[in-house]
Order: C-alpha cells, then sequence, then structure tokens
C-alpha cells in the first residue's frame, strides 16, 4: 500500500484554494504564521560527476564488450569560496548509498551540502554494485534479497530497544525523526534507497570488493589529489584501503561507526583490512606480528566492550599510515559501541588515532545512522572541530579556489537556495521474509536562488540510462540541468524504478535484461560518422572514453514493461501532486513516461518536451492505446481498445508508415490544452511527423520540432550529451518560454 493517499485533483484545488506552499524539499503544507527558517544559500562553482574503475570484459558466449561492474559513480560539489585545503570522499555503508550523506529522511540538508557550506569540497561515492553504479547479478553474483522495513527499523529506529538483547543504551535513541515503526515515512524514506551488492566471486567478477575498493580508490586521488575519507558502517574500512594504497593523498580519516573496528578480528588479518599492508620492522609472513588481549577500562567494559587485541612490544609500525590522521565516531544509543581497541592498535603502531564519542561532547540519543538523525548538523559539528585541528596544511593561502567562468561562458556553476531529494511510490509489499518496497521512484532537485519560471521542470532519462544523462558529459561539463536550474527553473531529475538509485530487487520488480552492451547505444552515437556537422566528440566505439563513461551509468531494465508504465503513472502522479504544476521532458525509452503523467494528473502538467520518445509511431509496439498500452482518458470515452478504429498512412516525405485514428477521431481527453514538442535530431533517424499528426488528431497542441528545421544540425539520438547541448537547450527553451509563458520577460542560460 503507498506510504501516503495520492491527491486527487479536487484535492489539489482546495490546497491551492487555501494557500498551500511549497517545501523547502517540494511538498505540500497549508500555510502556516510561523515562517520556517530559512537555509543558507549554495553557491557552488561545479556540480559534476564522473566513474573510477571502468574497464571492459565480456561475458561468456558475448561478442560485444560489456562495462565490467567494477566502476564507481562520484558526484561532486565545490564551493564558490573554498576554506580547507583537502576535499572530503564520503563513502557509505552496506546497503545504502551516497544518499545517505544528501539529505535527511525528513527532508533536511544532509552532511555533503552541511560541508559544502562549510567550504569543502564533497565528493559522494556509490560503491561498485551500489545505486548509480549499476548492480547486475550476472556481474556481481546471485540475487539479492530487497531489504526488509522490519531490519532497518530494528537497526536504525528507536524500535531496536523493543528487540531481544538490544545494545545497552538503546532506550536512549531519541534522535530518529519518528517512532521508526515500518509504516511511518522516515523509515521508508531510508529503506526506498537500500540496494546494491557484492557477491565476491560469484559473478564474472572474480575479485572480492575490497580488492575492487582498493583500485578505484586509487583511481580516485590520482584523479582528485589529497583528500579526507569519511567512511560509515560496512564501508568504514574503505579509508584505510585507500590509505594503504595512495599513502601520500589520504590527509585523514574520519570512520564513522564503521564495521570491523577491531584489529586481527574476522578478516581483518592484517590489521584493520584483509589486504597487505606495509609493517615497519618488514615482515615476509602474518605470524611473525605477535599480539596479545587487553582487557577495556571498567568504564568500557560497563557499555558491553569486551577485550581487545594489540601487538605485544616491540609493536611493528604501519609504515604507511603514519602521517595521516584517524579518528572513530560513535553515538550513544546506537549498536556499533566505541573502538579504543582500534585506536590502541593503530597508536602502538605509531598513527595518530583518537576517537569521538559523541555523548562526551554534550551529544546524546543518537543511533547508528547520525547522519540522517533530527539533531545531524550538532553531530557533524565535533567532526569539525576535529578537522580543523588535525587536517592542516603550513599555509593556507595555497589553498586553490576555482577559476571563475568568463562572462557568458558554460559553467558548471549553480546558485541555489536548496538542494536535496526524495523518494515516491513508496508500496509495501510483503514476502515470506520481511516487507519490502516495490517500485519505488527517486528525484533530485535544485532550486535557484532566484527562480524566474513558475513551472518546474521534471527531467526524465532514457531506457537503460538514468538521471546523470541531464548532467552532461562529466568532468565539469554542463548539462540540460544545469541550463534548467541557470536559467531559473526548479529543477527535478529523475532516476526512474529500478534504474540508477531506485534500486532493483526481483522480488519487487521481476527479471531484468541481460547486461548492456556497448553494441546497445554506439549505434546512436556512430551515426553519421563521415557528417562534418556531427556532434560527438569520440570515436563512439567501446575504446571511446566518453562512451566509457556512458555506459558505466547504464542498467539493464526490468523485463515487464506494463508493470513499470504502471509504476510509472503512478510515481508520477504522485510526485506531481508534491512539486506541483511542471513541465516534464522525456528522452527516448522514457517517453511514454510523459503520456501518463499528463493522463493522470492533467492540472499539473503544463507542457510536454518528448525528446526522441519511444512510441513516435502511434499504435505500435504493444501501444493499442495509440501511444500507450496502458488506458487512456478518451472522449468519447471507451472501455476497450479496440474501439479505437485506425486508418493506414502511407510512408511518403522520408517519414515511415503509421497508423491514424479513423474519422470522426476521439479526443484525448486529458491532454487538451497542454503544449507538447516531438523533438527530433537530423542524424538519429527518428520522425516527429507521425505522433503528432496523431496528437493533433486527437484534439492536442503538438509541435514537431525538428532540429535540422531550426537550422541545429550533426545530432544524433542523445543529443543532450553532444557538443551543441546547450544550443539545443536554447532551442527547448524557447518552445517552452513561447508555449507556457513566464511572468516576465523570456530567460536564457546565463553564466556565473
Amino acid at each position: 500500500m503507498p506510504s501516503r493517499k495520492l491527491l486527487t485533483r479536487r484535492d489539489f484545488g482546495k490546497l491551492a484554494a487555501g494557500s498551500a506552499l511549497l517545501t523547502r524539499s517540494g511538498s505540500l503544507f497549508a500555510a502556516t504564521t510561523a515562517a520556517a527558517k530559512p537555509e543558507k544559500p549554495l553557491d557552488i562553482a561545479e556540480w559534476s560527476f564522473f566513474w573510477v574503475g571502468v574497464e571492459n570484459a565480456t561475458m561468456p558466449g558475448g561478442s560485444s564488450p560489456v562495462v565490467s561492474g567494477k566502476q564507481m559513480y562520484v558526484e561532486y560539489q565545490i564551493p564558490a569560496k573554498v576554506k580547507h585545503p583537502y576535499p572530503i570522499v564520503l563513502i557509505h555503508g552496506g546497503g545504502g548509498s551516497g544518499l545517505d550523506w544528501m539529505g535527511t529522511v525528513d527532508g533536511r540538508r544532509g552532511w555533503s551540502t552541511l560541508l559544502l557550506e562549510e567550504g569543502y569540497r564533497v565528493y559522494i561515492v556509490d560503491r561498485p554494485g551500489h545505486s548509480r553504479s549499476p548492480y547486475h547479478p550476472d556481474l556481481h553474483g546471485g540475487v539479492p534479497r530487497a531489504q526488509t522495513l522490519e531490519s532497518i527499523s530494528s537497526m536504525f529506529t528507536p524500535q531496536r530497544a523493543k528487540q531481544p538483547n538490544p545494545a545497552p543504551n538503546a532506550h536512549l535513541h531519541n534522535q530518529w525523526p519518528g517512532t521508526g515503526e515500518i509504516d511511518t515515512p522516515e523509515l521508508q524514506q531510508l529503506v526506498a534507497s537500500q540496494g546494491g551488492s557484492f557477491g565476491n566471486g560469484r559473478g564474472l567478477i572474480k575479485e572480492s570488493q575490497v580488492v575492487v575498493w582498493q583500485r578505484d580508490a586509487a583511481e580516485l586521488l590520482d584523479k582528485i589529489g589529497p583528500a579526507v575519507f569519511m567512511t560509515h558502517s560496512a564501508g568504514g574500512s574503505f579509508g584505510f584501503y585507500a590509505l594503504e594504497a595512495r599513502p601520500k593523498l589520504v590527509k585523514g580519516i574520519v570512520v564513522v561507526e564503521g564495521a570491523g573496528g577491531a584489529a586481527f578480528a574476522g578478516p581483518n588479518r592484517w590489521g584493520l583490512i584483509s589486504l597487505p599492508v606495509e609493517y615497519e620492522p618488514a615482515i615476509k609472513d602474518l605470524s611473525e606480528i605477535k599480539t596479545k588481549m587487553v582487557d577495556p577500562t571498567p568504564e568500557d567494559a560497563k557499555l558491553g566492550i569486551r577485550p581487545y587485541v594489540i601487538q605485544e612490544e616491540p609493536a611493528h609500525q604501519l609504515k604507511n599510515w603514519k602521517d595521516c590522521p584517524i579518528t572513530f565516531v560513535t553515538s550513544e544509543a546506537s549498536f556499533v559501541l566505541p573502538v579504543p581497541g582500534a585506536v590502541a592498535y593503530l597508536k602502538q603502531a605509531g598513527v595518530r588515532a583518537d576517537e569521538i564519542r559523541l555523548a562526551e561532547h554534550g551529544i546524546h540519543g543518537n543511533g547508528h545512522a547520525m547522519m540522517l538523525e533530527k539533531n545531524n548538523r550538532q553531530v557533524l559539528q565535533p567532526i569539525l572541530d576535529w578537522l580543523n585541528k588535525n587536517v592542516t596544511i603550513p599555509n593556507k593561502s595555497a589553498i586553490k579556489q576555482p577559476k571563475p567562468a568568463a562572462k557568458g561562458a558554460e559553467t558548471a556553476s549553480l546558485k541555489l537556495a536548496d538542494q536535496g531529494y526524495h523518494w515516491v511510490g513508496l508500496e509495501m509489499k510483503k514476502v515470506d521474509y520481511g516487507t519490502i518496497l516495490a517500485g519505488q521512484m527517486y528525484y533530485q532537485y535544485l532550486i535557484p536562488q532566484q527562480v524566474r519560471h513558475p513551472v518546474n521542470v521534471v527531467l526524465v532519462h532514457g531506457g537503460g540510462g538514468q538521471g546523470t544523462h541531464y548532467f552532461g558529459r562529466g568532468d565539469g561539463e554542463a548539462g540540460w540541468a544545469h541550463y534548467f536550474a541557470q536559467a531559473g527553473y526548479k529543477t527535478y531529475i529523475v532516476d526512474r524504478p529500478g534504474h540508477g538509485r531506485a534500486p532493483w530487487f526481483k522480488d519487487s520488480l521481476g527479471d531484468i535484461t541481460p547486461v548492456l552492451t556497448y553494441s546497445t547505444v554506439t549505434g546512436d552515437f556512430q551515426r553519421g560518422a563521415q557528417d562534418p556537422n556531427r556532434r560527438w566528440i569520440g570515436s563512439a566505439d567501446d575504446k571511446d572514453p566518453h562512451i566509457q563513461q556512458f555506459q558505466a551509468g547504464q542498467n539493464s531494465a526490468p523485463v515487464d514493461n506494463v508493470a513499470m508504465h504502471k509504476f510509472w503513472a503512478g510515481r508520477a502522479a504522485e510526485m506531481l501532486d508534491r512539486i506541483g504544476p511542471s513541465i516534464i521532458v522525456v528522452h527516448s525509452a522514457g517517453g511514454p513516461f510523459a503520456w501518463l503523467a499528463m493522463n493522470e494528473r492533467p492540472m499539473l502538467v503544463k507542457g510536454i518536451v518528448d525528446v526522441e520518445g519511444a512510441g513516435a509511431t502511434p499504435f505500435m509496439q504493444g501501444a493499442v492505446y495509440g501511444l500507450s498500452e496502458l488506458p487512456l482518458a478518451y472522449d468519447p470515452p471507451i472501455t476497450d481498445p479496440s474501439q479505437l478504429a485506425t486508418v493506414d498512412v502511407s510512408a511518403a516525405n522520408g517519414n515511415p508508415a503509421y497508423k491514424m485514428q479513423k474519422d470522426p477521431a476521439r479526443k484525448l481527453k486529458n491532454f487538451i490544452g497542454i503544449p507538447i514538442a516531438y523533438v527530433t535530431a537530423e542524424r538519429s533517424g527518428r520522425h516527429g511527423a507521425p505522433v503528432t499528426a496523431f496528437l493533433k488528431q486527437a484534439g492536442c497542441d503538438a509541435t514537431d520540432l525538428s532540429l535540422k528545421d531550426k537550422g541545429i544540425l550533426g545530432n544524433g539520438h542523445f543529443m543532450m550529451l553532444e557538443t551543441n547541448r546547450a544550443q539545443v537547450f536554447d532551442v527547448l527553451n524557447a518552445w517552452i518560454q513561447t508555449k507556457v509563458p513566464a511572468s516576465e520577460a523570456p530567460h536564457k542560460r546565463v553564466g556565473w
């Protein structure tokens, strides 16, 4: 069942009449006399992304290469005023993702934005096989179970105190925003993002995940330079693997309740990690490291801390760790206990190590996911104080500032009133191992400081993609998401169910297609290779680094297309109920999203920009209702698609043959009055005439928006990633400004 009731058209009208306002996170609520505390504006010099660890592989029996599954997604933001010498790399825990740092379960700013406010460059990681680093069972091994609401509730919320044998201080947990019961929205917002896995040799990947972590961490550091790592939970040791691989580039490590915090315990054969480390004096075999057991202090014993292991004296030193300050953060009411043993082991091995126990800093009531809780900014403060004290450079004037963009130049900068994310479609499903979520949809939002248009823009990706298709090609190159936000639109970027940050599980979404090969997309990029106007800059094959970055984010899609479209319809409706009137921009296989959204919420869809969306030939590929396999509202109404009589239209003027309604044609009841543009590129092989003719016949305001007719030549299907993507955006924006006018003069992209 959904976590919240969807608004009807009548409900929405009542809200609007009652002066409904949009919250910072984009939800609707009635106006009150108490003004919300304004957030600090965000001046971002650069917002972008990239993948590291991208390598090609071939599936057994395959011919075209795939990306191996070892790639790691990195999203980053650089403040306009950098105040600290080194960026912070944020590493999530267990089944989580970079979202653990990017917001809270009740819609407030997360640590990544709070660190940005403090003047840190921030790099947010999705570890391999997690979130925007796509998971596939053939690569990563096995078909994992979805995280259950019961299990996450019992670990991360005050409900843990009700479990058998709770942690000693579990009853003190009062900072979780809500009760933590399975039907509460805060818990569901957390569980919605839980996914991913790494099979450690059960799929195509034969290395253990920590081997992949270490290699990806080294590549990341080689790319961005010296950095501080902040890690959490099951990702806790990530920074240690990075440190051993690049000791000169890791300038500090903050371990927030990291798993495996006991030396020489479990898989930690080499101390705090399972891979070899360099000791001084050097050793040839681990048997040369002699250890002993140490009892905790009486105070620590009362917390449940057990005896721990350190070296016998004289202790071997950690050669590559000695110059890196390390701290361990623990909260008062978590199931993770303080780790004096890890600190003792590190100090004995010549490392600057200590602990931050939040209770000793007067910060009480937190659980394991402290960065998501009510006092997350308060929790961050002692960490900031520790960084200011321990991670320094001799001359702070040497801190490099971002170079300002030339006036009017292309830039990935943003001036935001706020940013964040939200989940819709939190539909609970009972399975034999508990209660899971099915079909949740993610959206990320950018709210400009100066909103220049009263209507939002929603960006929906195509086929095997995710929202990153609208971020540009990465590495600081701006994309359509930047352009819309820079032009003053409140901008929402979607990851559809089963794609990107919206996790796939078989128990929730059914089977998925095979691993996507390069051959599924290279044809679109290679089309018109001899054209002097060609807009793709590389070779467009599996050796092209830009294509490799593109393919690193491609997701295999759930097989059941009809089930997915039903999810799209419901999730689109819930999103629009939350964020208000919007223009929807769709691409490729995501094209039907627009028709379904418009059919569900015609009062909230103010325009459609369909960029070569699927279904351009009406009544084809199962679209029995003309544009959809799902029912659309017609006037006069129909009860069965067979009531839509059709006639054939012959191929002509370069357009393919297609079907139209037989006159007198029924009207698409919920599409009337909503302007629609179908956008086609010169070199893609797509045609807009059939779908726009069908729409016009059904009473719609439809435009066949051909880039060639606008004098824009050489583009392919992925025009939002090509060299003239800004010029293409200007065409789309001009159409929007004409068809969905703002309250003031039209706007163009602006550079800051």
